[in-house]
């Protein structure tokens, strides 16, 4: 009979793969049928009232605004 040590060492090796591959089934990929949105154009404002317009013509439309700066 194996000793109680040897017994835990199973266990916790057995718990860990089943984790391990737990944690990989859910990783799965998708089966392609989806697809990605076309990106739009990245544009230089020079001003705010081009953005404030932009940004209210596409009222509804999810939007993302980025900020760069060069410091």
């Amino acid at each position: 009979m194996p000793s109680t040590g040897r017994r835990r060492r199973f266990v916790r090796r057995a718990i860990l793969l089943l984790l391990l591959l737990l944690a990989l089934a859910g990783c799965g990929g998708s089966d392609g049928t989806e697809t990605a949105a076309p990106a739009g154009a990245v544009r230089e404002l020079d001003n705010v009232l081009a953005l404030r317009s932009d940004f209210e013509a596409d009222t509804g439309k999810t939007r993302l605004l980025l900020l760069f700066s060069p410091t």
